[in-house]
C-alpha cells in the first residue's frame, strides 16, 4: 500500500470516530443500551452453524448462532480481520442474543446496544491502535509482468471468455472435475484495478483483502484462466489455482502477509457471560419456531432423489429424504454418523423417501427477514427445529437422550506429535490453504488449522473427512490446549477408483499411484492415530415414530 493509500485509510479512520491507542470502556448512554437481553451459549452443532448477524423484528433484536468476532464485527462495524489479538476462542464459541428494543431502533443504533452489552456482560475491553494484520499483497514476480501494455483508451474491466458452445464458463451443474476452468479478458487495467478485479472474481480464494503492491504504471491488458475453488480438489493435478494462475500467466505474486493497518485490539474478554437477571428469559421467551403450514408426501420413486432442507424463495421452504434422513437432520445428527447416533428408527423408515413443502411463518423466529434489501431465510438451526415440528406433529415423533455404548473413532496419541502447540491467541479455525505444499499427489488442497483442541478435531473431522468417517469420533489423546497443523488427504473416490482392491478399508496405506486416505494423513502428518473402538456417549433414541404421516 502506498504512503498516500494508508494516510487516507488512517484519515477515514480518525474521521469515523477512532482514537488510535484509546481504550473503549466508556459509560454508554441508557438510550443506547438494550431494556432487557437474554444471553446465553447456543447449542447448536457446528455443521448447522448458519448466522446472518443481528436482526431487528416485532421489538426485539435478536442474533443467533453468532461466535464473538461476529459480535464484535457488528457492534465495531469492521471486519474479522481488523480485529487483533483476544483469545483463539473468538472464532469458535457460539452465542444466542435476544434483547428488548424501543419502537423505531435503527441496526445503527441496534448496534451502539450491542457494543454496551458486550462490555456489560461479557467484559470487553477493546482499544484502536494500529498492528499487523492478515493482507493478500499482489507484487511483481522475479521475473517481471508477463502482460502487455493496454493497446488502447477503451472500457476498463474484465469479461469472462465463453468455453467452445457457450455454458457460461462452467458454472452449471455436474461433476467438479469436468467443468471447464474460468477464464477471463481484462483489458486497461491499472495495478490498482488489477487487484481489486482479482479480489472480486476469486474470492472463493481470498478470505482477506486483498493490496496492490505492484507499483505498476500505466495500464494493462491480459487474459488469465484459472479452476474455480469448488472444483480445485476434484480436479487435482489439472486444477490452476488463483495463486499459480496469477504467478505463472501474469508474473505477479499473490501472497498473504502481515500488514500494518488500523486495528481494533482486543484488551480482555470474557469466555462465559453474566448471568441473565431473574425472569428475562420468560419475558423475552418466544413460542417454538413452526411451519405455518406443510405438507407431506411420498417422494416420486422415478423422479431424482432430493436430501436435503431448502429454501426456494418467498415464504417457501422444501426438506426430502428418507423418514430416518428427516429425523437425523431434525435433530442435527450428521448424516455419516447416523445410523450409530439415531436408534430405534423401524426398518420402514429406511427406504421410503417423503417430500416435504412448508411454508414459513409470517413473524417470530421462522420468519423470512430482509437483510441488506434481500429476502433472507431463517437461520439452518431454527428450519430444522421447524422441521422437527413436522416429525412430531404429522408422524407422532418422540425421542429422548441417554447414554449408550456404540462403535466410534477414538483419535489417539502415538507420543510422537507432529502438531505445534498453539498460542493463544491464534484463532481457532481451518481453512483450505493452496499453497501449501502436498506430502503425496492426488491429494485435495491442504487444511491450515490453528489453535485447534483435540476436541475441535474430533468434532470438525466428521464434517471435513465424511467420506471416510462413518461413525461418531472421540478425542483419547490426552493433549491439552490448541494446536497447529496441516493436514490433507485424498478424496476417497478418487483413492478407491486408482486402488486395485475396490473395498479398501480405512487405515490402509497410501495407493501406489501417489494418494494417502484419510486415516493415514492423521498419522503420518499429525502423528496420530484413528482406532476403531466401544465407547459409551449420549445418543437419540426413538421411543415412537409412525411409518406414514397422519391423514
Amino acid at each position: 500500500m502506498t504512503a498516500g493509500g494508508k494516510r487516507e485509510v488512517m484519515l477515514r479512520l480518525i474521521a469515523a470516530g477512532f482514537l488510535i491507542g484509546t481504550f473503549c470502556f466508556a459509560q454508554v448512554p441508557e438510550s443506547t443500551t438494550f431494556g432487557m437481553a437474554d444471553v446465553r451459549v447456543s447449542n447448536t452443532a457446528h455443521f448447522a452453524v448458519q448466522s446472518f448477524g443481528g436482526v431487528l423484528r416485532d421489538g426485539r433484536y435478536v442474533n443467533r448462532d453468532a461466535t464473538m468476532l461476529q459480535l464484535i464485527e457488528g457492534a465495531y462495524s469492521v471486519t474479522d480481520d481488523s480485529v487483533a489479538g483476544g483469545p483463539g476462542w473468538l472464532s469458535s464459541d457460539l452465542f444466542n442474543i435476544v434483547a428488548k428494543v424501543p419502537d423505531g431502533t435503527t441496526h445503527a443504533t441496534a448496534n451502539l446496544m450491542l457494543q454496551a452489552l458486550l462490555v456489560d456482560r461479557f467484559k470487553l475491553v477493546v482499544q484502536h491502535e494500529t498492528r499487523p494484520v492478515p493482507r493478500y499483497v499482489l507484487s511483481v514476480d522475479k521475473g517481471g509482468p508477463k502482460f502487455k501494455t493496454a493497446s488502447g483508451s477503451g472500457d476498463s474491466g474484465c469479461k469472462p471468455i465463453q468455453p467452445p458452445g457457450g455454458g457460461g464458463g462452467g458454472r452449471g451443474p455436474g461433476d467438479p472435475a469436468s467443468q471447464p476452468n474460468i477464464k477471463v479478458a481484462c483489458r486497461n487495467l491499472t495495478g490498482e484495478q488489477i487487484a481489486d478485479n482479482l479480489r472480486r472474481m476469486a474470492g472463493g480464494y481470498l478470505d482477506h483483502d486483498l493490496i496492490d503492491s505492484t507499483k505498476l504504471d500505466g495500464t494493462w491488458d491480459f487474459d488469465i484462466e484459472w479452476t474455480g475453488r469448488g472444483a480445485l480438489e476434484a480436479k487435482g493435478p489439472e486444477g490452476i489455482s488463483i495463486f499459480d494462475a496469477v504467478s505463472k500467466q501474469l508474473g505477479l505474486k499473490l501472497a498473504l502477509q502481515q500488514v500494518p493497518l488500523p486495528a481494533l485490539a482486543i484488551v480482555s474478554v470474557n469466555r462465559k457471560p453474566t448471568e441473565n437477571a431473574p425472569g428475562v428469559e420468560a419475558a423475552l421467551a418466544e413460542a417454538p419456531p413452526r411451519f405455518e403450514a406443510a405438507s407431506v408426501k411420498p417422494a416420486n420413486p422415478d423422479g431424482p432423489p432430493f436430501r436435503g432442507l431448502l429454501y426456494t424463495g418467498g415464504s417457501q421452504m422444501r426438506a426430502g429424504g428418507t423418514l430416518r434422513e428427516l429425523i437425523a437432520m431434525s435433530l442435527q445428527i450428521p448424516p455419516n454418523v447416523a445410523s450409530d447416533t439415531l436408534i430405534g428408527v423401524p426398518k420402514s423408515a429406511e427406504t421410503q423417501r417423503w417430500e416435504i413443502n412448508a411454508k414459513v411463518p409470517g413473524k417470530g423466529e421462522g420468519a423470512v427477514t430482509n437483510i441488506n434489501g434481500r429476502p433472507t431465510p431463517p437461520p439452518l438451526s431454527i428450519a430444522m427445529e421447524m422441521l422437527h415440528g413436522v416429525l412430531m406433529s404429522d408422524f407422532g415423533l418422540k425421542t429422548h437422550t441417554e447414554n449408550r455404548e456404540i462403535t466410534v473413532y477414538a483419535i489417539t496419541s502415538s507420543g510422537k506429535s507432529k502438531m505445534k502447540q498453539a498460542d493463544d491467541s491464534e484463532r481457532t479455525a481451518c481453512r483450505p490453504d493452496p499453497s501449501l505444499p502436498k506430502p503425496a499427489l492426488n491429494m485435495g488442497p491442504m487444511m491450515a488449522c490453528t489453535n485447534m483442541t483435540m476436541a475441535d478435531l474430533a468434532v470438525n473431522v466428521q464434517q471435513m473427512a465424511n467420506a471416510y468417517i462413518d461413525h461418531p469420533v472421540v478425542d483419547a489423546t490426552g493433549l491439552e490446549g490448541g494446536w497447529d497443523f496441516a493436514l490433507g488427504w485424498s478424496p476417497k473416490a478418487a483413492l478407491l477408483a486408482s486402488t486395485a482392491n475396490p473395498n479398501q478399508q480405512e487405515g490402509q496405506a497410501a495407493d501406489p499411484n501417489g494418494g494417502i486416505s484419510f486415516f493415514d494423513a492423521i498419522e503420518k502428518e499429525l502423528g496420530l492415530k484413528i482406532v476403531k473402538e466401544k465407547r459409551s456417549i449420549p445418543v437419540i433414541i426413538v421411543d415412537h415414530v409412525e411409518d406414514k404421516p397422519a391423514e
